[in-house]
């Protein structure tokens, strides 16, 4: 129709963020954006006086996140590039590497957003499940047969993985990214759940070794920054300059360079990583508690978990509702369906607590 790809005629996109529940909740637990919210935000004045003209430089940010990571590598200025959030970096990273009949290679599940941009370049996917006899725990060894089976695949792994909220381990990590250069592979590491690890656990630190790795980070999460839009890349100069080339001009604004400055300053990821150390161990406390609830493998220090119930005919997303939460139904995730759901820690842990209880009361009515 009119030159409009077919792809995008017949899709049917997986993004959760389109598919809400409607109607009255007590606590919003659907979007992974931080529990606990934003530090306090100001306009600088210098910044309105100049908002008339175009986004110019980096380079305070840049500084600020080289000062950030300085104990896991060391950053030059051609290693890092900005764009709209997580995913608007890994559409970049796509539109960098992808083509028709692309083979990919990712976990199920993942992050929907970006496997649905995947589709758009009519790529093939292999997909390596998270399996529910695991307790959906991440394995490298399939994720890493299936690389050396699909030589030239592009990679892509969510770590924090969504929806589990689960770390997976750095020294598995590195032999996935190790076995993706062996087999002339690039590879994604989405970490927009980064800043919920600790430092010894990112990816980052593997990015001097590997010429074949790019790491997504991104402001929305910790940072307590969702609304402004604004991610990054860090990766080996020869793979940022490529990405600059397929990266929207003037991709960070103004208003979000401000604001990101400001995140970093007050350290509130770092505040928001102690908190969710304290609070997600009373919830799967709570969890560990009900009859008919599972929580997949997670991490004790990721703001996300998945929640399942074992009757695969359940709406799980309805039972929260009923108990007056608000989730993300994981019927749209490659490998998981309606007895599934994702769950954002809230800031009011005693009452999320006590709702997650009454839901697994409700899960016999249902």
């Amino acid at each position: 129709m009119y030159g409009i790809h077919d792809v995008l005629l017949q899709q049917e996109r997986g993004d959760y963020s389109e598919h809400l529940s409607e109607g009255d909740f007590i606590l919003d637990c659907s979007m992974g954006s931080n529990p606990y919210g934003s530090p306090e935000f100001t306009i600088p004045a210098n910044v309105m006086q100049d908002i008339a003209h175009y986004p110019h430089s980096d380079a305070e940010l840049t500084e600020l996140i080289r000062q950030r990571f300085a104990d896991v590598l060391p950053i030059t200025d051609d290693m890092v590039a900005f764009s709209c959030g997580s995913i608007g970096t890994c559409v970049a990273l796509n539109r960098m590497c992808l083509k028709p009949g692309k083979t990919v290679v990712c976990m199920a599940p993942t992050f929907t957003a970006v496997t649905d941009d995947m589709t758009t370049y009519g790529v093939e996917f292999e997909h390596v499940y998270l399996r529910r006899e695991n307790n959906y725990a991440f394995d490298a060894n399939e994720l890493i047969e299936r690389i050396e089976r699909n030589p030239g695949a592009f990679v892509y792994l969510d770590n924090p993985n969504n929806p589990t909220g689960q770390v997976f381990p750095l020294d598995q990590v590195r032999r996935v990214v190790q076995a993706a250069q062996k087999a002339n592979s690039f590879i994604v590491m989405d970490e927009a759940y980064g800043d919920y690890m600790d430092d010894d656990q990112t990816a980052l630190s593997l990015v001097p070794e590997f010429d074949n790795l790019a790491v997504v980070r991104t402001f929305s999460k910790g940072f307590g920054a969702a609304g402004v839009r604004l991610g990054y890349c860090i990766a080996q100069p020869q793979i940022m300059a490529a990405f600059h080339k397929v990266n929207i001009p003037f991709s960070k604004n103004s208003l979000a360079d401000a604001f990101a400055i400001q995140a970093m300053q007050a350290r509130w990821a770092q505040k928001t990583l102690e908190r969710v150390k304290q609070d997600k161990p009373k919830l799967l406390a709570a969890l560990a508690e009900c009859e008919h609830l599972h929580v997949a493998h997670t991490s004790p220090g990721v703001s996300i978990s998945m929640l399942y119930v074992d009757d695969e005919q359940i709406n799980l997303e309805k039972v929260l509702s009923h108990a007056g939460v608000r989730v993300v139904t994981c019927s749209g995730y490659d490998g998981l369906g309606c007895n599934a759901i994702r769950l954002n820690l809230h800031e009011d842990i005693d009452t999320l607590t006590n709702l997650v209880r009454k839901a697994d009361d409700l899960v016999l009515h249902a």
